[in-house]
């Protein structure tokens, strides 16, 4: 039985007290079991004696034993096992010299950051201090916006790091975060518009006298020190500064400890620290919507309150979002009472709490990672990886943003077949915790040859903060050209027009007729289509269809603390993953995900599953958000510290989707271009593209009534090829505005179409077009395949188009005949009279008509 607890309190006390005043601290982590009630009980009344560094409630708890602890605990009957001696020189990185590795020290930080802004000036402002340490060391702050050095009205996240100074990922977590948003910023709209419509700041080391104090004692890494270095009561030093927040400080002390020995110490009174003063003074200066503060390593998401486990008035605010921040990463989140343990005086009970200078802030706090305080090198990319997607979530969440998913498309037949009449539904859902979006508008478009929309865009009204909208009661009509192949999958883009802010682009896909089959694998040939890790491999012990299947561990159980996958090798472009499986894991701890990665990117989770599924079960997983991308897909087991199960098992793997992208060039549109005048019979004309393997191309044609070229008023498709350029003349249009697309194609396969080109019909009088003045323009530059010509007539002429060497003498007559008038193309391929190819040098084009001579001017290159 465990001793009373009064006296082993006192008796810990004094014995940790003296400890502490070691010059320096060896720290053994060991292992305890939680399945004792009695004993669960007697260290949540101790706990703040003990550093407990992890904890599984029910399982075990790991803590990082001072001299004496391991010996407190085994007199209290806990049994701790040893999991690691001396973890200072195990976490450090003693074989790389003095510094901190690929981490950084301080200093190292500090700078990285500073080259940040010299290399974009554009997205990161340069440091300011927000305040100081006792040391006298600044506090150092960052803003990342469009326009950095000024203090915008967008909304506002905050991102601290390294409250506790040993803690290395929470100071290289928003370091590494600012280097991710300032390199993709003129490349990745989604990340551009996150940018141009936030103000992020960063602190990313709070407590930089406690860090600077681990580089002292451990200058190669590992220091465990956490506190701050106030002097306190007693010779100790230190303040946990997130016990030191003025909101419900000191409320018991089990959340946090009144001992100034202890590592979970709260300091003589509220705000007592510099530290905390600095942020609090921040943020009361500011108007943070949303809020994290890194901390390490228990991989949990956690939100107010945490001085008792008690819901806030915002709690399904708070759930939303961690369930948000949490879906690609699997961390179990809550209120640190669910979860973990109370915690009083921590960081955002103040900052959602105290609403004097602004209102209830959506704080949060993340636990990144599960491989220690100062894990390997290896693990830095990783534990970023992990994150990324939770704080790109927790910028969205700050402001009104509106994502699109869930595409529903319904046809007469319920299936949408080649030459059906069809609708186009879709979610549209406000990912912001604070703020509703009004009047939202949509549109769609598409440059599928074989798609015709009806309509472009919708109204959508308001959108509430965490709320969804459909356009099921005024979706989008489309129709299928009767010749589409069955299995094509149709490509759109949606684009939300958010209010107050840019546009954010959405693909969306659905297939035309049954999806074709594009892989397949029941693992009956082996692994030969797929790159492992660990120990995945095939089995006879478990399968769907007979005989074998994929599995993680083809023996026993599998590891603890392991990430292993199998990976499909190649890219697909699919509409659809189908899979059997069957699978024992912890729950709540180990995870089986199935993960994709678009266009060579990042890592996505699509689905995640733990416990036990004892039966066979078919998934069948959606991926028209990933249309017209290159997929690649792994099917990933993460473990944690404990716990051990069979694994996964994996068989049947099917894509469904598009068949190899037809790689013919769309064609290139010659005239008419950017809004010229034409008569009522304009000549669409196209350069002629090339088929893959030879062989004469067809083409088709659309002329539309409006801009967003839903409104079809002339079509035609399978136009045969003609010589090096390729002309269809619709019938006589109306007087007005138009627009024009088109496509190439090898017979059964076509091109996307071409970009909107735009002409204005004016009526004929006798033969003239009004408002035309007779003219002649090279388009574009010449090359060694020739050049092209725009020749502009008021009225129909009799015209000879040749062209001319720089001495004078003809090269080659291009054109002999009569033309109507408004804008003809014309093209020379670089040939002369018998066919040669003409050499480098300076050529002029002369078009002679009714008395007139139009020359240009143009440079052939070989």
């Amino acid at each position: 039985m465990p001793r009373p607890l009064p006296v082993l309190a006192a008796a810990l006390c004094l014995l940790l007290s003296l400890a502490a005043s070691a010059a320096e601290l060896r720290h053994d982590l060991v292992r305890v079991p939680l399945t004792d009630p009695a004993k669960v009980e007697w260290l949540r009344q101790n706990r703040n004696a003990f550093d407990i560094v992890r904890e599984k409630p029910g399982v075990e708890a790991h803590i990082a034993c001072r001299p004496g602890d391991e010996a407190a605990l085994r007199e209290a009957g806990l049994m701790p096992e040893v999991l690691l001696r001396d973890m200072e020189t195990a976490y450090s990185y003693g074989d790389k010299g003095v510094g901190f590795g690929v981490f950084h020290t301080f200093s190292e930080n500090v700078a990285f950051m500073d080259s940040l802004r010299m290399q974009y000036p554009h997205v990161i402002s340069a440091k300011w201090s927000i305040g100081t340490t006792y040391q006298g060391r600044d506090i150092w702050a960052y803003r990342l916006s469009d326009n950095p050095d000024v203090d915008e009205t967008e909304p506002e996240v905050l991102i601290d790091g390294t409250h506790h100074a040993r803690e290395i990922m929470a100071a290289e977590f928003p370091i590494m975060f600012a280097k991710y948003l300032c390199e993709n910023y003129d490349t990745d709209p989604a990340i551009r518009w996150l940018v141009d419509n936030r103000e992020l700041y960063l602190i990313p080391v709070v407590n930089p006298d406690g860090f600077v104090y681990n580089e002292t004692t451990n200058p190669s890494g590992g220091g465990m020190w956490r506190k701050n270095r106030s002097p306190q009561a007693g010779g100790q030093y230190g303040v946990d500064l997130n016990r030191n927040y003025p909101k419900n400080w000191g409320y018991d002390d089990s959340g946090s400890s009144p001992y100034p020995a202890d590592i979970t110490y709260r300091g003589p009174s509220a705000a007592s620290e510099l530290e905390t003063q600095a942020m609090i003074n921040f943020v009361n200066g500011r108007q943070i919507i949303t809020h994290d503060s890194v901390h390490t390593y228990s991989g949990l998401t956690l939100y107010p309150w945490g001085y008792v486990d008690t819901p806030t008035p915002h709690d399904v605010a708070f759930q939303y979002l961690a369930q948000k921040m949490t879906a690609q990463n699997n961390y179990e989140y809550g209120r640190p009472g669910a979860v973990l343990y109370d915690v009083n005086g921590g960081t955002f009970d103040t900052f959602y709490g105290t609403t004097t200078f602004h209102p209830a802030i959506f704080s949060m706090s993340n636990e990144i990672g599960s491989y220690g305080f100062w894990p390997p090198e290896a693990n830095r990319p990783i534990e970023f990886q992990e994150n990324l997607e939770a704080h790109l979530v927790l910028m969205r969440a700050a402001g009104v943003y509106l994502s699109v998913h869930t595409p529903v498309v319904n046809t007469a037949a319920k299936a949408v077949n080649p030459g059906d009449d069809g609708t186009l539904s879709f979610s549209i859902e406000n990912e912001s915790v604070a703020a509703s979006a009004l009047n939202v508008t949509v549109s769609v478009a598409t440059d599928d040859p074989w798609i015709q929309l009806g309509a472009a865009s919708r109204s959508v009204g308001s959108v509430a903060a965490m709320g969804t909208a459909t356009l099921a009661g005024n979706p989008i009509p489309f129709s299928v050209d009767a010749a589409c192949p069955a299995g094509h999958q149709v490509q759109l883009v949606v684009t939300v027009h958010q209010p107050g802010g840019g546009d954010v682009d959405f693909p969306l896909a659905f297939t035309v007729g049954a999806p074709q089959l594009i892989f397949s694998d029941s693992f009956e040939s082996g692994t030969t289509n797929w790159t492992l890790s660990g120990t995945w491999a095939t089995t006879t012990a478990q399968y769907h269809s007979a005989t074998r299947s994929l599995t993680d561990t083809p023996s026993g159980q599998y590891t603890n603390n392991s990430t292993t996958s199998a990976r499909l090798n190649g890219t697909y472009r699919a509409a659809t993953l189908r899979f059997w499986h069957r699978y024992a894991t912890e729950s709540g701890y180990d995870f089986c995900q199935v993960q994709v990665s678009a266009n060579g990117g990042a890592w996505t989770t699509l689905a995640s599953y733990d416990g036990t599924l004892s039966t066979w079960t078919q998934v069948s997983l959606d991926l028209s958000t990933y249309a017209g991308q290159d997929l690649a897909f792994r099917f990933q087991l993460t473990t944690d510290v404990s716990v051990l199960g069979d694994g996964w098992y994996i068989d049947d793997v099917e894509l469904q989707g598009a068949v190899a992208p037809f790689t013919m060039s769309p064609p290139v549109a010659l005239a008419p271009l950017g809004g010229a005048v034409t008569g009522a019979q304009p000549a669409l004309t196209v350069a002629n593209s090339a088929v893959p393997g030879g062989g004469a191309a067809v083409y088709g044609f659309r002329v539309y009534g409006d801009v967003a070229c839903t409104q079809l008023v002339a079509a035609a498709d399978d136009v045969a090829e003609q010589a090096g350029q390729t002309a269809w003349t619709p019938a006589a249009l109306a007087a007005g505005a138009y627009w024009w697309r088109a496509w190439s194609g090898d017979g059964t396969e076509r091109t996307a179409l071409t970009a909107p080109e735009s002409f204005t019909v004016q009526p004929f009088v006798s033969g003239v077009a009004t408002g035309l003045v007779a003219g002649l323009r090279v388009l574009g530059s010449a090359g060694a395949d020739g050049a092209r010509f725009m020749l502009t007539l008021p009225a129909s002429a009799d015209v000879t188009v040749d062209i001319h060497d720089a001495r004078g003498a003809r090269v080659r007559r291009v054109f002999s005949g009569s033309l109507e008038g408004g804008e003809r193309p014309l093209a020379w391929d670089g040939r002369d009279g018998q066919g040669r190819g003409v050499a480098s040098g300076i050529y002029f084009v002369r078009a002679q008509l009714a008395g007139q001579n139009l020359v240009g001017r143009l440079v052939i290159v070989r």
